[in-house]
């Protein structure tokens, strides 16, 4: 046993030495790789995690090294995002699993993103939301304790350990908490998130006796970052229990600082939480000899479900990728697609949204004729040039799609040797979330609310318990023959709802590995709450050139100003299987500092 021991201790230093080499090589080097689109997808045969920040693949795979499953490994990746992503996602933020049960043969969603609190009252929020119309939800704050849903993600990662996974919370934690206590390092990317985000972490001093460097200054490339209240906080979880956060000593610190701030988050809030957090039946639609899986409403996924459909009824080989004719069907599909999500999702607990008319043959066979004569009519309107006006929106695009990273999520993908695969998103909402730590607990709350309608009467209007309604669905499990070949989940606000379609479809019409399926250029409508239909496109340059120009002569406003890689279009995480001969396959987004580590 000593011996054997030995070894798994050897193979586990080992590992570490080599991804710390690899994550010091991809923090040196980013831009290059990105540039170059040189990067290789990760192999493996008895896992594969795929997430945001090596660190976290790494938290996962050591999980999966010392014996975990699927669910443990996730688990920990997610957990790890509080050290090493502390501005994306956290335990006091929200989230949504897919998960495949080798064991039970068959899919299940957990939802665990977050509900409106029982006091909340849009009429304390700074600003007006616009009327009744749809219009949108006006200048309203976004940041501070007052726009914080109730968290649902220590909830969920508990859920899924309990019913699935194979080690304790503790066990799981213990990465974290190693990277809170001794510190992790600052890439490249975490210094742009952290100056993009300086605004909304200012007005709280807890956070910034955190989040800035000694007190005063954002986090730079180079530095070391640690959590040291958050370690306590977790440790405690780890040792008590998810009680003491959400009924116990914790959940009273939470409670008495969110008083004190002006929020509105209880202990009652709190308590009800784990009750909440459910198994539920996924959606699916048939595409192309898979069977495709994504998250119910209040989920948004149906979006992605209903863009695939659309697109089937094409000959997109026949096309060619990111050629003119297949961006314009493309773009129309999400378009419309977009619309009836805007219109229909919000809490089933609390409007009907019609998911079997939305995804029925006969609904999509009329939407895919819209998709045809909106292409056909930009066709008939093209021109040649761009008048004086249009020039001017075009050049003032940038400065509207600077990053100030008001939204923050990500994603995570993981299989393991017995044939578990599941994909998790997870947000704070915003960079930072609401920029807000509560008292001395180090937990980073999350501004989740902000996705919400705050105009009452909408599908997705804010209500008291009510879930968040939100874009986060974005991920799919692309299943033949039963199991699972694919599985892949991208941030990126409601762009999310794009890019994973255009991901899936680089893999499943194209025929490319899941790393060239998520490297390859991606465009996105500017669609955030508000702003529905859109009107612009943010696309990234690698797009031919005289497919661009091509696309600006049929009307369509192209935001180029991002380059070639922009984290605006996503960042996908994705694992594939190849059944024939088990090597598992993981990819994860050069446009962040995405990387899959196998085993």
């Amino acid at each position: 046993m000593k011996t054997n021991y030995k070894k798994r201790l050897a193979f586990k230093n080992a590992l570490f030495a080599v991804i710390l080499i690899m994550t010091i090589l991809s923090f040196n080097s980013f831009a290059q790789v990105a540039k170059e689109n040189l990067r290789p997808a990760a192999m493996g045969k008895k896992g594969m995690v795929a997430s945001a920040n090596p660190l976290a693949s790494l938290a996962g795979q050591k999980v999966l090294a010392n014996g975990g499953n699927a669910i443990d490994a996730i688990v920990a990746a997610a957990v790890s995002l509080n050290a090493v992503e502390p501005y994306m996602s956290g335990t006091a933020g929200v989230g949504y699993m897919l998960f495949y049960s080798a064991k039970e043969d068959r899919v299940r969603s957990l939802v665990f993103g977050g509900w409106v609190p029982k006091s909340f009252k849009t009429q304390s929020l700074k600003g007006e939301a616009k009327a009744a119309d749809g219009a949108g939800h006006g200048a309203i704050e976004t940041v501070g304790p007052r726009i914080v849903a109730i968290p649902g993600n220590l909830a969920g990662w508990n859920r899924a350990l309990e019913d699935y996974g194979t080690m304790t919370l503790k066990e799981v934690f213990e990465p974290t908490i190693d990277y809170l206590e001794n510190g992790v390092p600052i890439t490249e990317f975490d210094q742009a998130m952290w100056r993009g985000t300086v605004e909304r972490v200012k007005p709280h001093k807890e956070s910034v006796a955190i989040l800035f460097k000694d007190g005063e200054n954002p986090y730079e490339i180079g530095d070391i970052f640690t959590n040291k209240p958050l370690a306590k906080t977790m440790r405690r979880i780890a040792d008590e229990g998810i009680e003491v956060f959400y009924q116990g000593d914790i959940a009273e610190q939470i409670a008495a600082a969110f008083k004190k701030d002006g929020g509105f988050i209880t202990v009652e809030d709190l308590a009800m939480v784990p009750g909440r957090v459910q198994w539920t039946d996924p959606i699916s639609i048939d595409y192309r000899g898979y069977k495709v899986y994504n998250n119910p409403p209040p989920g948004m996924g149906i979006q992605q479900l209903q863009t695939l459909k659309i697109m089937e009824g094409f000959d997109l080989k026949a096309m060619g990728h990111n050629s003119t004719e297949y961006l314009a069907h493309l773009m129309e599909a999400i378009y419309l697609s977009r619309i009836d999500t805007d219109k229909y999702v919000g809490d089933p607990d609390y409007v009907d949204v019609p998911v079997d008319r939305l995804l029925s043959d006969s609904y999509l066979d009329e939407q895919r004729k819209k998709v045809v004569e909106r292409v056909k009519n930009r066709k008939i309107a093209e021109k040649s040039d761009f008048t004086e006006s249009e020039l001017e929106l075009l050049g003032n695009l940038k400065d509207k799609m600077d990053p100030k990273y008001q939204y923050a999520t990500t994603s995570l993908s993981a299989m393991d040797q017995w044939g578990n695969a599941v994909v998790i998103i997870q947000t704070h909402g915003g960079g930072f979330g609401s920029g807000y730590v509560a008292g001395k607990t180090g937990l980073i709350f999350n501004s989740a609310i902000d996705w919400m309608e705050k105009t009452p009467g909408l599908a997705n209007s804010v209500e008291p318990w009510k879930a968040v309604g939100w874009c986060v669905g974005g991920m799919m499990q692309f299943h033949k023959d039963g199991k699972p070949e694919l599985v892949v989940g991208s941030p990126g606000s409601f762009g999310i709802l794009q890019s994973v379609p255009q991901v899936a479809m680089n893999y499943v019409d194209f025929g490319m590995n899941i790393q060239d399926a998520i490297s390859a250029p991606r465009f996105r409508w500017k669609d955030e709450l508000g702003s529905v239909p859109a009107k612009e496109i943010i696309i990234e340059t690698r797009v031919d050139n005289e497919v661009l120009k091509s696309l600006r002569q049929m009307g369509y406003l192209l935001d180029t100003s991002l380059g070639d890689w922009s984290m605006t279009v996503g960042g996908a995480q994705g694992v594939s299987i190849d059944r024939k001969t088990g090597w598992i396959m993981g990819g994860a987004d050069p446009r962040r500092n995405g990387y899959a580590v196998g085993w």
